[in-house]
C-alpha cells in the first residue's frame, strides 16, 4: 500500500490560540467503493503516475485530466485539452449527440516510467516529467468520397509544470504520432508502457462496422455491411489501423522523426510498405489492454476486443500475433471468404455472447454488448483476487444502463486453460450503470470508471454529471453453517442394502465395486428470505479409507442429483462397508425409495444425478478434514434455495477406475466435531466507511468533493483537518476555544500547565500528539493516541467522555513548570491517508 502522511499542529501560548503546520480459488465476493460521483461526465482511463504521490489521473472524454487525491477531486483541472479535440460529431448521425453517442475524445493517458526518476547525481533522466495522452483531432485532410476522414487519432507528450506536480503545460505539446481514421467509432485509444520501456499504443480498424467500407482496404459504399471477401484494415499490415503497436516515444528512427522504431519489433525489415510500429495485428476495436505487469505478474498482455454482432473477445497479445479480424470474431468465422496476411489466427483465451445471440456448442454465456478491458489483479487488498484478471462489459444493449463486472483466471499457472466467471458483486451484477474503463493505483488496487447516461455530454435530468469512480473492495458476506438434513450411502454389490444411520461410504473396495454418499441439506431454515449466495463449501471429515499403495489419492466428485431419495433407519454398524438390508423409505443402488414389495427405482441404478462434477477434490488416506467447493456449488445452492422443490442434494462419486478407492468419512449421526458440514457464504454488502469517509459524507454527500484539510470554511479558526479530529462540523462555527483549552495553575513557586483536548477514537487515521515547547523550536511529546487508542505517555491523566457527545473524549493533560519558565504547547495531527 502506499500512504501519505499529513501532519498539522493546533498551538497553545499557555491558553491563547495559534496556527502553525508541519508536514487458484474462485472469484471472491466484491463491492464497490463510491470515490467520485456526480462530478466527471464522462470517464474514459484512469492511471496513476508512479511517483509515490497516490494520485490517479482520469481522463474525462470531453479534453480534462482530473486529479484524485486523498478520495477527493482536485478542484483545478490537471490539463484541459477541449480547444485540441474534434468538434462534436453531428447531432443528426448516427443519433443527437447530447444524448446518445460518441466515441471520439479524449481516451487515454499514461506517464513515461521515469515520470519521477533522477540518475545518481540528482539529474532527470529520460522522460522525466512527460506524460502520453491520445485523443482525437481535427484532420488537416479533407474527407471525401472513398476516403472518408473523421479525425485524426494524435498520441502526443505533454510536460508538467515543474513548480506544480498538479498541472500540466499545455503548450509543451509534442505530437508523437498522428493518423487519420475514416469513421468516428473504433478508437482504441489505450497508452501503456511496457514492462522493456516502450509505449504500447491500442488502434482500432478505423470504425463503421464489418471492416469493409470506405477507407478500409477493399472496402466500398458508404452503408454497412460493404463487400464480403475483402482484407479490411486489420488484416492490411501497410496500414495501422486495427493493430497493437509499439514504439519508442524518446527514439527518433520512426517517419518524421518524432519516435523510434524498437529494432525487435516483429515485422522490421518486412517490406513491401508493411508498418514496422506494428506488434499484433487483427484487432476490430481493441477498448483496454494491460500488462499483468505488479509483484509476481506474468507480464503477460491482456486485451480486449468489442466484437461486431456476436461475440466479445479476452486475447493474450504476442509480438507478431494475428488475432483473426475480420476473418473471425472471437472463435466464430465472420467472413470466410477474406484473405488474411498471416497464420495461424490465434483464439482468445475467453469469449461471451451478446444477449440474444445464440452462438457456440456449448452456447455461450450471453452477457452484454461491448467488451472493457480491465486488470490482473497484484494488490494486496484482496489476496483472493490475487491474479486474477477483471475487466467488464459496456452494458446490455447501448441503449441501457446496465454494464456487467466479469473475470478470467487460469486454472493453473501455465496451463492455458481459463476460467470465465461473472463476478459476485455487492448490490448486484449487472450493475445499474455502464462501465467505460479500469484503473490501477500504485498499490495495484483496480478503479473502475462508469457513466449512467449514454452520450459523453449528457448530463442527468438535473443537471449532474453521472459519470463515477468506484474502488473494487472486498465485499462482507454473512455464513451459514448447516449439517444434512438427510444423509446415505448405497452399494453397487449389494443392491438392495443402505447405511441410513452410519458412516458415508464412497469409492471401489476390493473387489473393485462402487459405493456412492449422499447428502442433502435443508436451505429454508438456513438462510434468510433472498439470499444471494457467493460461496458453498462441503466439508467431511474422513476417518478412514482402503488401502491402496499405488493409488494414494482418490479423486472424488461432488455431483448434483435430479431426483428426490431416502434416508430412512438401516444401520450396518460395523459391517458399514456392505451396509445392510434397507428398511423401508431408504435409498439403495436400485431404488430411491426402498420397499420390498413396491420400491421406486432409480431411472439409473447407483443414482440419477448430473454428468458435470459441480466440485471435485482428491481424498488421500490421511484421516482429516477434505472440502468440496466452486463456483458451481455456489449455483447450486442458490438455485436450491431459489426453487426448494429441485434440492436433491448431491451424490459423492468415488474413484471408480480401480480397486480399494473407497474412503468412510463421518455422518451427520456423528459427533459434533466431525459432522459433514456446508458452509454458506451469502449476501454481500460494502464494507462499513471509515470513519473519515463517514464524515465528509455527513457535510458534503457529494463522493469526492474537495475538502481542503487547511481550509476553514466556517471561519471559527480550527482547520478542517482539526473540525474532523474534534468530531466538529466543518459548516458550522464553533466558539473560541473549542477543541482545546489550557490554564495554569499556581503552587508555591511551582506552575501546573494543563491542557484539554478533544479526540474522536473513531478517527483511526489519525495519530494526536500533544507537544510543548519553550522555544518554538525543539518540541517534546507529553501525550499521544494513535489508531484509536486511549493515550499515553508523561503528560497524561486521564480522559472522559465529552459530555452527550460519546464516544468523543476530552482529554487531560499536565505538565509541571518551574519557575518562570514559559510554555508553548500545541495539538499536532498526523493524518495517514491510503
Amino acid at each position: 500500500m502506499n500512504y501519505g502522511k499529513i501532519t498539522r499542529s493546533l498551538m497553545l501560548w499557555l491558553g491563547s490560540w495559534g496556527l502553525a503546520t508541519g508536514v487458484r480459488a474462485d472469484f471472491p465476493p466484491l463491492a464497490l467503493k463510491e470515490v467520485s460521483l456526480q462530478q466527471i461526465v464522462s470517464p474514459t482511463d484512469i492511471a496513476n503516475a508512479g511517483d509515490g504521490s497516490g494520485r490517479l489521473f482520469v481522463c474525462d472524454q470531453s479534453g480534462i485530466v482530473y486529479i484524485l487525491r486523498d478520495g477527493m477531486l482536485l478542484p483545478q483541472p490537471f490539463l484541459d485539452l477541449r480547444t485540441k479535440l474534434v468538434p462534436k460529431a453531428p447531432t443528426s448521425y448516427p443519433f443527437p449527440l447530447s444524448t446518445s453517442y460518441e466515441e471520439r475524445g479524449l481516451l487515454g493517458i499514461v506517464f513515461h516510467p521515469n515520470f519521477s526518476q533522477r540518475d545518481g547525481l540528482g539529474q532527470p533522466l529520460p522522460g522525466f516529467g512527460k506524460f502520453y495522452l491520445f485523443y482525437s483531432a481535427p484532420s488537416p485532410n479533407a474527407a471525401g468520397g472513398t476516403n472518408p476522414v473523421s479525425c485524426r487519432s494524435t498520441i502526443s507528450e505533454f510536460a508538467v509544470y515543474s513548480t506544480n506536480p498538479n498541472a500540466a503545460d499545455l503548450s509543451s505539446e509534442r505530437v508523437v504520432l498522428a493518423y487519420d481514421k475514416p469513421q468516428s467509432n473504433h478508437n482504441g485509444g489505450q497508452l501503456r508502457f511496457g514492462p522493456d520501456g516502450l509505449l504500447y499504443i491500442s488502434v482500432g480498424d478505423g470504425g463503421g462496422q464489418h471492416d469493409n467500407q470506405n477507407g478500409h482496404t477493399g472496402g466500398s459504399g458508404t452503408a454497412s455491411p460493404g463487400p464480403a471477401g475483402v482484407l479490411g484494415n486489420a488484416q492490411d499490415k501497410t496500414v495501422l489501423l486495427g493493430k497493437i503497436l509499439r514504439i519508442d516515444p524518446l527514439g527518433n528512427n520512426g517517419p518524421g522523426g518524432q519516435y523510434g522504431i524498437p529494432s525487435t519489433n516483429p515485422f522490421v525489415g518486412a517490406g513491401g510498405g508493411v508498418r514496422e510500429e506494428i506488434y499484433a495485428f487483427g484487432v476490430r476495436n481493441p477498448w483496454r489492454f494491460s500488462f499483468d505487469d505488479g509483484p509476481g505478474g506474468s507480464g503477460k498482455i491482456f486485451e480486449a476486443d468489442v466484437g461486431q454482432d456476436k461475440v466479445e473477445e479476452v486475447n493474450l497479445i504476442t509480438a507478431g500475433g494475428n488475432y483473426g479480424w475480420r476473418v473471425m470474431e472471437g472463435t466464430l468465422t465472420h467472413d470466410g471468404t477474406a484473405p488474411n496476411s498471416g497464420l495461424p489466427l490465434i483464439s482468445p483465451i475467453a469469449q461471451y455472447a451478446h444477449i440474444g445471440v445464440i452462438v457456440g456448442t456449448p452456447a455461450l454465456p450471453q452477457i452484454g454488448a461491448s467488451i472493457i478491458g480491465g486488470f490482473v489483479y497484484r494488490g494486496t487488498a484482496i489476496p483472493a483476487l490475487q491474479g486474477k484478471y477483471v475487466f467488464g462489459d459496456y452494458s446490455q444493449s447501448i441503449a441501457t444502463a446496465n454494464g456487467t463486472l466479469l473475470g478470467v483466471e487460469e486454472t493453473s499457472p501455465g496451463s492455458g486453460i481459463w476460467n470465465f466467471s461473472s463476478l459476485v458483486i455487492a448490490g448486484g451484477n449487472p450493475l445499474t450503470t455502464r462501465v467505460q474503463a479500469f484503473g490501477r493505483d500504485e498499490a495495484g488496487e483496480i478503479y473502475v470508471a462508469t457513466k449512467i447516461t449514454r452520450g459523453p455530454f449528457e448530463l442527468d435530468s438535473n443537471g449532474k454529471a453521472t459519470g463515477g469512480i468506484y474502488k473494487l473492495v472486498q465485499a462482507q458476506v454473512s455464513i451459514a453453517t448447516l449439517s444434512p438434513a438427510h444423509d446415505n450411502s448405497i452399494y453397487s454389490d449389494f443392491p438392495n442394502n443402505s447405511n441410513a444411520l452410519g458412516d458415508l461410504y464412497s469409492g471401489n473396495n476390493a473387489n473393485g465395486a462402487p459405493r456412492r454418499a449422499l447428502l442433502s441439506f435443508d436451505l429454508t431454515t438456513g438462510l434468510p428470505s433472498g439470499a444471494q449466495v457467493t460461496s458453498a463449501s462441503l466439508s467431511l471429515h474422513l476417518k478412514n479409507a482402503a488401502s491402496n499403495p499405488g493409488h494414494p489419492n482418490a479423486t472424488m466428485t461432488l455431483n448434483r442429483l435430479s431426483t428426490s431419495w431416502g434416508e430412512a433407519s438401516s444401520l450396518a454398524g460395523s459391517s458399514g462397508g456392505t451396509g445392510t438390508a434397507a428398511t423401508v423409505g431408504d435409498a439403495t443402488w436400485n431404488a430411491r425409495f426402498y420397499d420390498s414389495t413396491n420400491p421406486t427405482n432409480w431411472t439409473t441404478a447407483g443414482g440419477v444425478f448430473s454428468a458435470s462434477a459441480s466440485a471435485t477434490t482428491a481424498v488421500s488416506t490421511t484421516v482429516g478434514s477434505y472440502s468440496w467447493s466452486s463456483q458451481q456449488t455456489a449455483a447450486d445452492v442458490q438455485s436450491w434455495f431459489g426453487t426448494p422443490a429441485s434440492n436433491f442434494g448431491w451424490i459423492l462419486v468415488g474413484d471408480e477406475s480401480t480397486s480399494s478407492t473407497a474412503r468412510v468419512f463421518d455422518s451427520r449421526e456423528g459427533s459434533a466435531s466431525v459432522l459433514p458440514k456446508l458452509v454458506i457464504s451469502y449476501n454481500p454488502v460494502a464494507p462499513a466507511l471509515s470513519r473519515r469517509d463517514t464524515w465528509l459524507r455527513q457535510y458534503y454527500p457529494t463522493p469526492g468533493t474537495y475538502v481542503d484539510d487547511s481550509a476553514d470554511a466556517d471561519g471559527d479558526g480550527i482547520e478542517n483537518l482539526f473540525e474532523y479530529a474534534f468530531a466538529f462540523s466543518p459548516l458550522s462555527a464553533n466558539s473560541s476555544g473549542a477543541g482545546m483549552q489550557a490554564v495554569v495553575a499556581l503552587a508555591g513557586s511551582s506552575r501546573t500547565f494543563t491542557i484539554t483536548f478533544r479526540r474522536d477514537p473513531r478517527a483511526t487515521d489519525l495519530t494526536y500528539q500533544m507537544q510543548t515547547s519553550d522555544d518554538l523550536l525543539v518540541w517534546n511529546t507529553i501525550t499521544q493516541s494513535s489508531a484509536g487508542a486511549t493515550p499515553s505517555g508523561t503528560g497524561f491523566v486521564s480522559e472522559s467522555d465529552a459530555p452527550g457527545e460519546s464516544p468523543v473524549k476530552n482529554v487531560n493533560v499536565t505538565e509541571t513548570l518551574s519557575g518562570n519558565t514559559r510554555r508553548f504547547a500545541r495539538l499536532l495531527l498526523i493524518h495517514v491517508t491510503q
